[in-house]
Order: structure tokens, then sequence, then C-alpha cells
């Protein structure tokens, strides 16, 4: 499901962590793992390619 960068900074990432195993929110196109899908959305690529990306490629 891609989602606006504004939008992904509230999600939290798996990778993530604190110093006392808590989750950090994801960085966005600040990550390795964000794809682009768009001037203004992405997805994290952890996560495979969302189901409509998928059928356009």
């Amino acid at each position: 499901m891609p989602v606006s960068e504004k939008e992904a900074k509230f999600k939290y990432c798996p990778l993530l962590t604190t110093h006392d195993d808590k989750l950090k929110f994801c960085q966005g196109t600040m990550c390795m793992m964000w794809r682009a899908a768009g001037p203004d959305a992405g997805y994290c690529g952890l996560a495979g390619r969302p189901e409509g990306l998928a059928a356009k490629n």
C-alpha cells in the first residue's frame, strides 16, 4: 500500500529499535528499503511490492 512520506513517518519500522528494544518510526526516503511509487508516495521495500504496483510492471 503506497503512502505519502508524511504518513510513513508515523508507522513503526521493525528494523529500527532503541537501546531498550522499543520500535522507532519509519525514516521514509532516508531508508535504503524505501521504494518510490510516484512523485509523492512510496512503500517499504522490506514488505515486498504492493499488489497494485506488481500488476503494472
